[in-house]
């Protein structure tokens, strides 16, 4: 399990030395489609073995027990997001392949993989400092991705706000853990959740309170969330459009993994052993908080997605709204709230990256991220817009596609919590579909606007229909055998709220 992510640090610190000997953008960019590739192959055999058993798998690094020593823990749900992660993580790097083409590509290479390389650090990481750590590995090199193009003023002063606000949102997160250990004597995720519950004395509790609210503060900021949100639409414009995928795609999911570790595997509660009142009681109002914001957030980001003239710009509104919607499902802490969860993080990941992909192609062919300059640019590629469409109507929630199963389980999930929020969120979506049928009618069904250049879009062409397969069969499957998905979703839940199960595994015995 831990070599998931450092098979991709290792092919991060090779890109150089190879580049070094080589010089050849070819080979130096097939090192990252390697390890990419085997990274992929590995959550696959993991994410087999963690639905296979009832137990989650526990890998503790350099062979140090927990608490002492820093473990990884592949659950049902955290092997489903490490499979998404580096499936849509290759497709990026192939795409990557025929799209970064200037004399930068090994930076470009070694940055990608140490994105993706934290990316699964902070999704199967089981400590609270290592969090902290592969949260600065992924946001250090995607401060360099989206600063890629140097030379542009737009590109260096998006990522040094993007920079400064995500340094923020790390220091506060490392302030709560400084307050964790010091109080509590622990920085293992599972044994912190023990140990809050012998906490008695005022400090404990007084300590408690502040480190979730820091620590929610600091997942807000990453993951792009009212109020913490205004780097992200500049950021992800700014940048190259497979990086573009990437931020909206992946990165931003940090933030929510990290909330759903925070309200589930260290602060667990359950009818038979739930938090001391007191504690409890932060906890539901920390949820509340992160139910609150990521509905303003949700609002916010629809009602903005419609005034955009730039498509990145829009694209990346959209992103806002959606991670909106992933807070909102995360902060349910309940069976249903996991379900939701997981399965909207699932279907968000895939369909943002193929919307982002179909869009660079567009804009390569018009030269131009104005929409009213993309219309009709369709044209450039019948499978871009096919991928385009599919994306487009999946994130609006359209039958019979995946998305509707997604914001139907999180509907649910919302109704259960609190009918108001449903509703408003049912809103949001509504105002987000106006903003989604913009992109959908100015590319592929207005008039051309602009003439539109001829782009070697191979590469791109078979990420594509990669991504609009996997679109494809998701819908069809969760239409013909909706049992099915209920059942897996199912049985990730009831492992996410079985604490005595992460106890046996994560702590040996006494």
């Amino acid at each position: 399990m831990g070599l998931i992510p450092l098979v991709l640090a290792l092919g991060a610190f090779t890109v150089p030395i190879i580049y070094l000997i080589l010089r050849s953008r070819l080979v130096v960019m097939s090192v990252g489609v390697v390890a990419s590739l085997t990274s992929l192959v590995l959550s696959v055999l993991i994410a087999l073995s963690a639905f296979s058993s009832d137990a989650p798998i526990v890998f503790r690094a350099g062979g140090w027990p927990a608490p002492v020593g820093i473990v990884y823990i592949a659950d049902k749900f955290t092997s489903t997001l490490s499979l998404i992660t580096c499936f849509t993580g290759l497709l990026i790097f192939i795409y990557s392949v025929s799209y970064i083409t200037d004399e930068n590509y090994p930076w470009y290479t070694a940055l990608l993989l140490g994105v993706l390389s934290g990316i699964l650090g902070v999704v199967l990481t089981g400590d609270l400092f290592n969090l902290f750590v592969m949260l600065e590995v992924t946001s250090v090199s995607a401060y360099g991705l989206v600063m890629y193009y140097r030379f542009r003023a737009n590109s260096v002063m998006s990522g040094l706000k993007y920079a400064f606000i995500g340094a923020l949102g790390t220091t506060l997160y490392l302030l709560a853990m400084g307050l964790v250990y010091s109080v509590f004597g622990t920085l293992n995720l599972v044994d912190f959740s023990l140990r809050i519950r012998e906490a008695t004395s005022p400090i404990s509790i007084q300590v408690f309170s502040i480190v979730m609210i820091l620590a929610l503060w600091a997942f807000s900021i990453k993951s792009g969330v009212f109020p913490n949100h205004f780097w992200l639409p500049d950021a992800h414009p700014a940048a190259p459009t497979p990086i573009s995928a990437l931020l909206s795609g992946l990165v931003v999911n940090t933030g929510v993994v990290a909330l759903y570790k925070f309200l589930y595997l260290a602060t667990w509660s359950t009818p038979d052993q739930p938090l001391p009142p007191l504690l409890g009681e932060v906890r539901y109002i920390i949820s509340l908080m992160a139910i609150v914001m990521g509905e303003l957030s949700a609002i916010i980001g629809a009602l903005l997605m419609y005034i955009q003239r730039d498509v990145k710009r829009l694209i990346a509104y959209s992103t806002i709204m959606n991670l909106g919607y992933l807070f909102m499902a995360a902060g349910c802490g309940t069976k249903i709230g996991v379900e939701a969860t997981l399965l909207y993080v699932s279907i968000h990941s895939v369909a943002k990256a193929a919307l982002f992909l179909s869009v660079g192609v567009f804009i390569k062919a018009a030269k131009s991220r104005d929409l009213e300059k993309l219309a009709g640019s369709w044209r450039a590629s019948r499978v871009a817009a096919i991928a385009l469409a599919l994306s487009t109507l999946t994130l609006a929630g359209t039958p019979p596609l995946p998305g509707f199963m997604a914001k139907l389980a999180l509907y649910n999930a919302l109704f259960e919590y609190s009918a108001p929020l449903a509703v408003l969120m049912v809103v949001s979506s509504a105002i987000g579909l106006i903003g989604y049928m913009k992109l959908f009618y100015t590319i592929l069904l207005a008039s051309p606007t602009s003439t539109l250049v001829r782009v070697d879009v191979k590469l791109a062409k078979l990420v594509l229909v990669i991504l609009s397969t996997a679109i494809l069969a998701a819908g069809l499957v969760f239409t013909v055998m909706p049992q099915l998905l209920f059942t897996i979703l199912s049985s990730v839940s009831e492992q996410a709220l079985n604490s005595e199960v992460y106890i046996q595994s994560v702590i040996p015995p006494r």
